[in-house]
């Protein structure tokens, strides 16, 4: 192994250690009793990501029964969640409209990790139009498969140029 193999191998344990130790020591910081949503929108903001997602959509876009809705909870700083935050701008590029793409950032809003049951970043949740979680899935997924995973709960989506 090379140098820089070992030290990336290390910075990767590092992460998987830390994150799910943030995540705790965030929770434990929280108002107990806070139980995990079951599904449903995630209160409206309008703040953008350094790469063009916002945080959450418009409060008309996340009423129940408008669009199914892709969640990603993460933070700016880890690099899964980098990776993640530029499929979600891909997403929202390639298929606009088509579904509503959310931004948690569990460091900035660590109640709301807690509401939707985050233990380990990065976390996506498909929720169906009427609010119902469909999917979850810890890691990164690229565009491809997320697209594939909405195919596979029944959601074809194709981007414009297709249509």
């Amino acid at each position: 192994m090379t140098t820089k193999s070992i030290v990336a191998a290390v910075v990767i344990a590092a992460g998987v250690v830390a994150v799910p130790l943030f995540l705790k020591a965030t929770r434990a910081t929280s108002s107990p009793g806070v139980q995990p949503a079951q599904a449903g929108p995630a209160p409206q903001s309008s703040r953008k990501t350094g790469n063009g997602v916002s945080s959450n959509t418009s409060s008309a876009a996340l009423q129940v029964g408008t669009l199914p809705r892709f969640v990603d909870l993460g933070t700016t700083t880890c690099i899964p969640c980098k990776v993640m935050l530029g499929v979600m701008a891909e997403l929202k590029l390639k298929y606009p409209g088509a579904f509503i793409v959310d931004f948690v950032n569990v460091k900035e809003r660590p109640a709301e990790a807690e509401r939707y049951g985050a233990q380990i970043i990065p976390l996506q949740i498909f929720y169906s139009p009427d609010g119902r979680e469909l999917y979850r899935h810890t890691g990164v997924l690229r565009t491809e498969q997320v697209i594939a995973k909405w195919a596979e709960l029944g959601f074809r989506f194709k981007p414009p140029a297709e249509r």
